[in-house]
């Protein structure tokens, strides 16, 4: 027959755990005992237990310190533990609650009150860890709709995340020839996969990189860097992306395809945050910069070129990179020509 749970007792006092012992095999739990704080604190960094029975008083390392050391360990800061101690005064009992117990029992403990808080405890923990794993199943579905970074935003927030305006970069590529390309490959199987395979290889520098990729959008990306999460050195990010994509693209084939990408970067003012009705939200990013790195992805046809950024984004740069000036353009939809550059890999 298995065994309920497997609990870890905790107690200088052979006696004192014998009496334990005996009571939980009763009650079909697996045991484990320690003899001292530190030996518990050992034993649990070997091997997983459900429930900690704990004495207070023990030479050396004390139940209080357990207690402290258990909270300060992420892997173990939600192990219920039941304190069973000899003190009986109201101040002990609220400091082991303070600390993280889950229950208190004063000895000589009752043996159906401890056969009660252990199925009492044992219920809330495995509702908990029901909780634990819905969210990290909900985590795991919602990032792949959603930068993961964003989700965990949002999902701290109870769905709700917070409009952010700072100064971002922002990354779009866009396949170079993607109609022609799919008119040629005529199979939608063969297209899904070189689609598949490009992005895969595309994300790698990305995440590597610290960049979130905010949109696909048919055959192109839109990466922001600085926004939702940190970066101070956005525009060297972004750069760094656009030049380890570009090597990348002249060394791989995808689905048996060589590919070109158009790259545009600017920096700006951005505003990124949730935008929908009813249920339907999606995370999103707005500003001049967003605009103007779409069109620089689409100038590169008439510069011949592969990858073109705004000034704004050289200025903002701490690092050297192959950059050469092109000159003041007229960009589609600006009515002041851009001062552009272009990486060359």
């Amino acid at each position: 027959m298995s065994k309920l749970a497997t609990v870890l007792i905790v107690d200088d006092e052979p006696f004192n755990v014998d009496l334990i012992v005996q009571e939980l095999d009763f009650l079909e739990f697996e045991t484990i005992t320690a003899s001292s704080g530190q030996q518990a604190i050992d034993v649990l960094d070997e091997r997983p237990c459900d429930v900690v029975l704990l004495d207070i008083m023990m030479p050396g390392m004390s139940g209080f310190d357990v207690l402290e050391r258990l909270r300060a360990d992420g892997r173990l800061a939600s192990l219920p533990v039941i304190v069973i101690s000899a003190l009986d005064d109201l101040e002990n009992v609220v400091r082991c609650i303070e600390l993280g117990a889950e229950d208190y029992l004063t000895k000589p403990f009752n043996p159906a009150l401890l056969k009660a808080r252990m199925h009492a405890t044992l219920e809330k923990k495995r509702l908990r860890d029901k909780v634990a794993q819905q969210l990290a199943i909900t985590r795991k579905i919602f990032g792949q709709y959603v930068p993961e970074s964003v989700a965990e935003s949002i999902l701290a927030g109870h769905g709700v995340l917070e409009p952010v305006q700072t100064i971002a970069t922002i990354l779009y590529a866009d396949l170079e020839g993607f109609t022609g390309i799919v008119e040629r490959m005529m199979s939608p199987q063969r297209v899904v996969q070189m689609l598949n395979e490009y992005f895969a290889a595309v994300v790698e520098p990305i995440n590597r990189h610290g960049g979130i990729l905010t949109q696909f959008q048919g055959d192109a990306t839109l990466v922001t860097f600085n926004l939702p999460v940190a970066d101070v050195h956005h525009a060297d990010s972004a750069v760094q992306v656009a030049s380890e994509i570009q090597q990348m693209l002249k060394q791989q084939k995808f689905a048996g395809v060589s590919l070109r990408t158009r790259i545009g970067i600017a920096t700006g003012e951005i505003l990124g945050g949730n935008v929908g009705s009813g249920d339907r939200i999606n995370y999103t990013v707005y500003g001049d910069a967003v605009n103007l790195a779409a069109r620089l992805a689409d100038f590169n046809k008439e510069c011949g070129t592969q990858s073109l950024m705004s000034d704004d984004t050289v200025v903002a740069l701490n690092g050297s990179y192959a950059i050469e000036p092109v000159g003041e353009v007229t960009i589609r939809g600006k009515h002041i020509p851009v001062d552009v550059h272009k990486l060359t890999v």
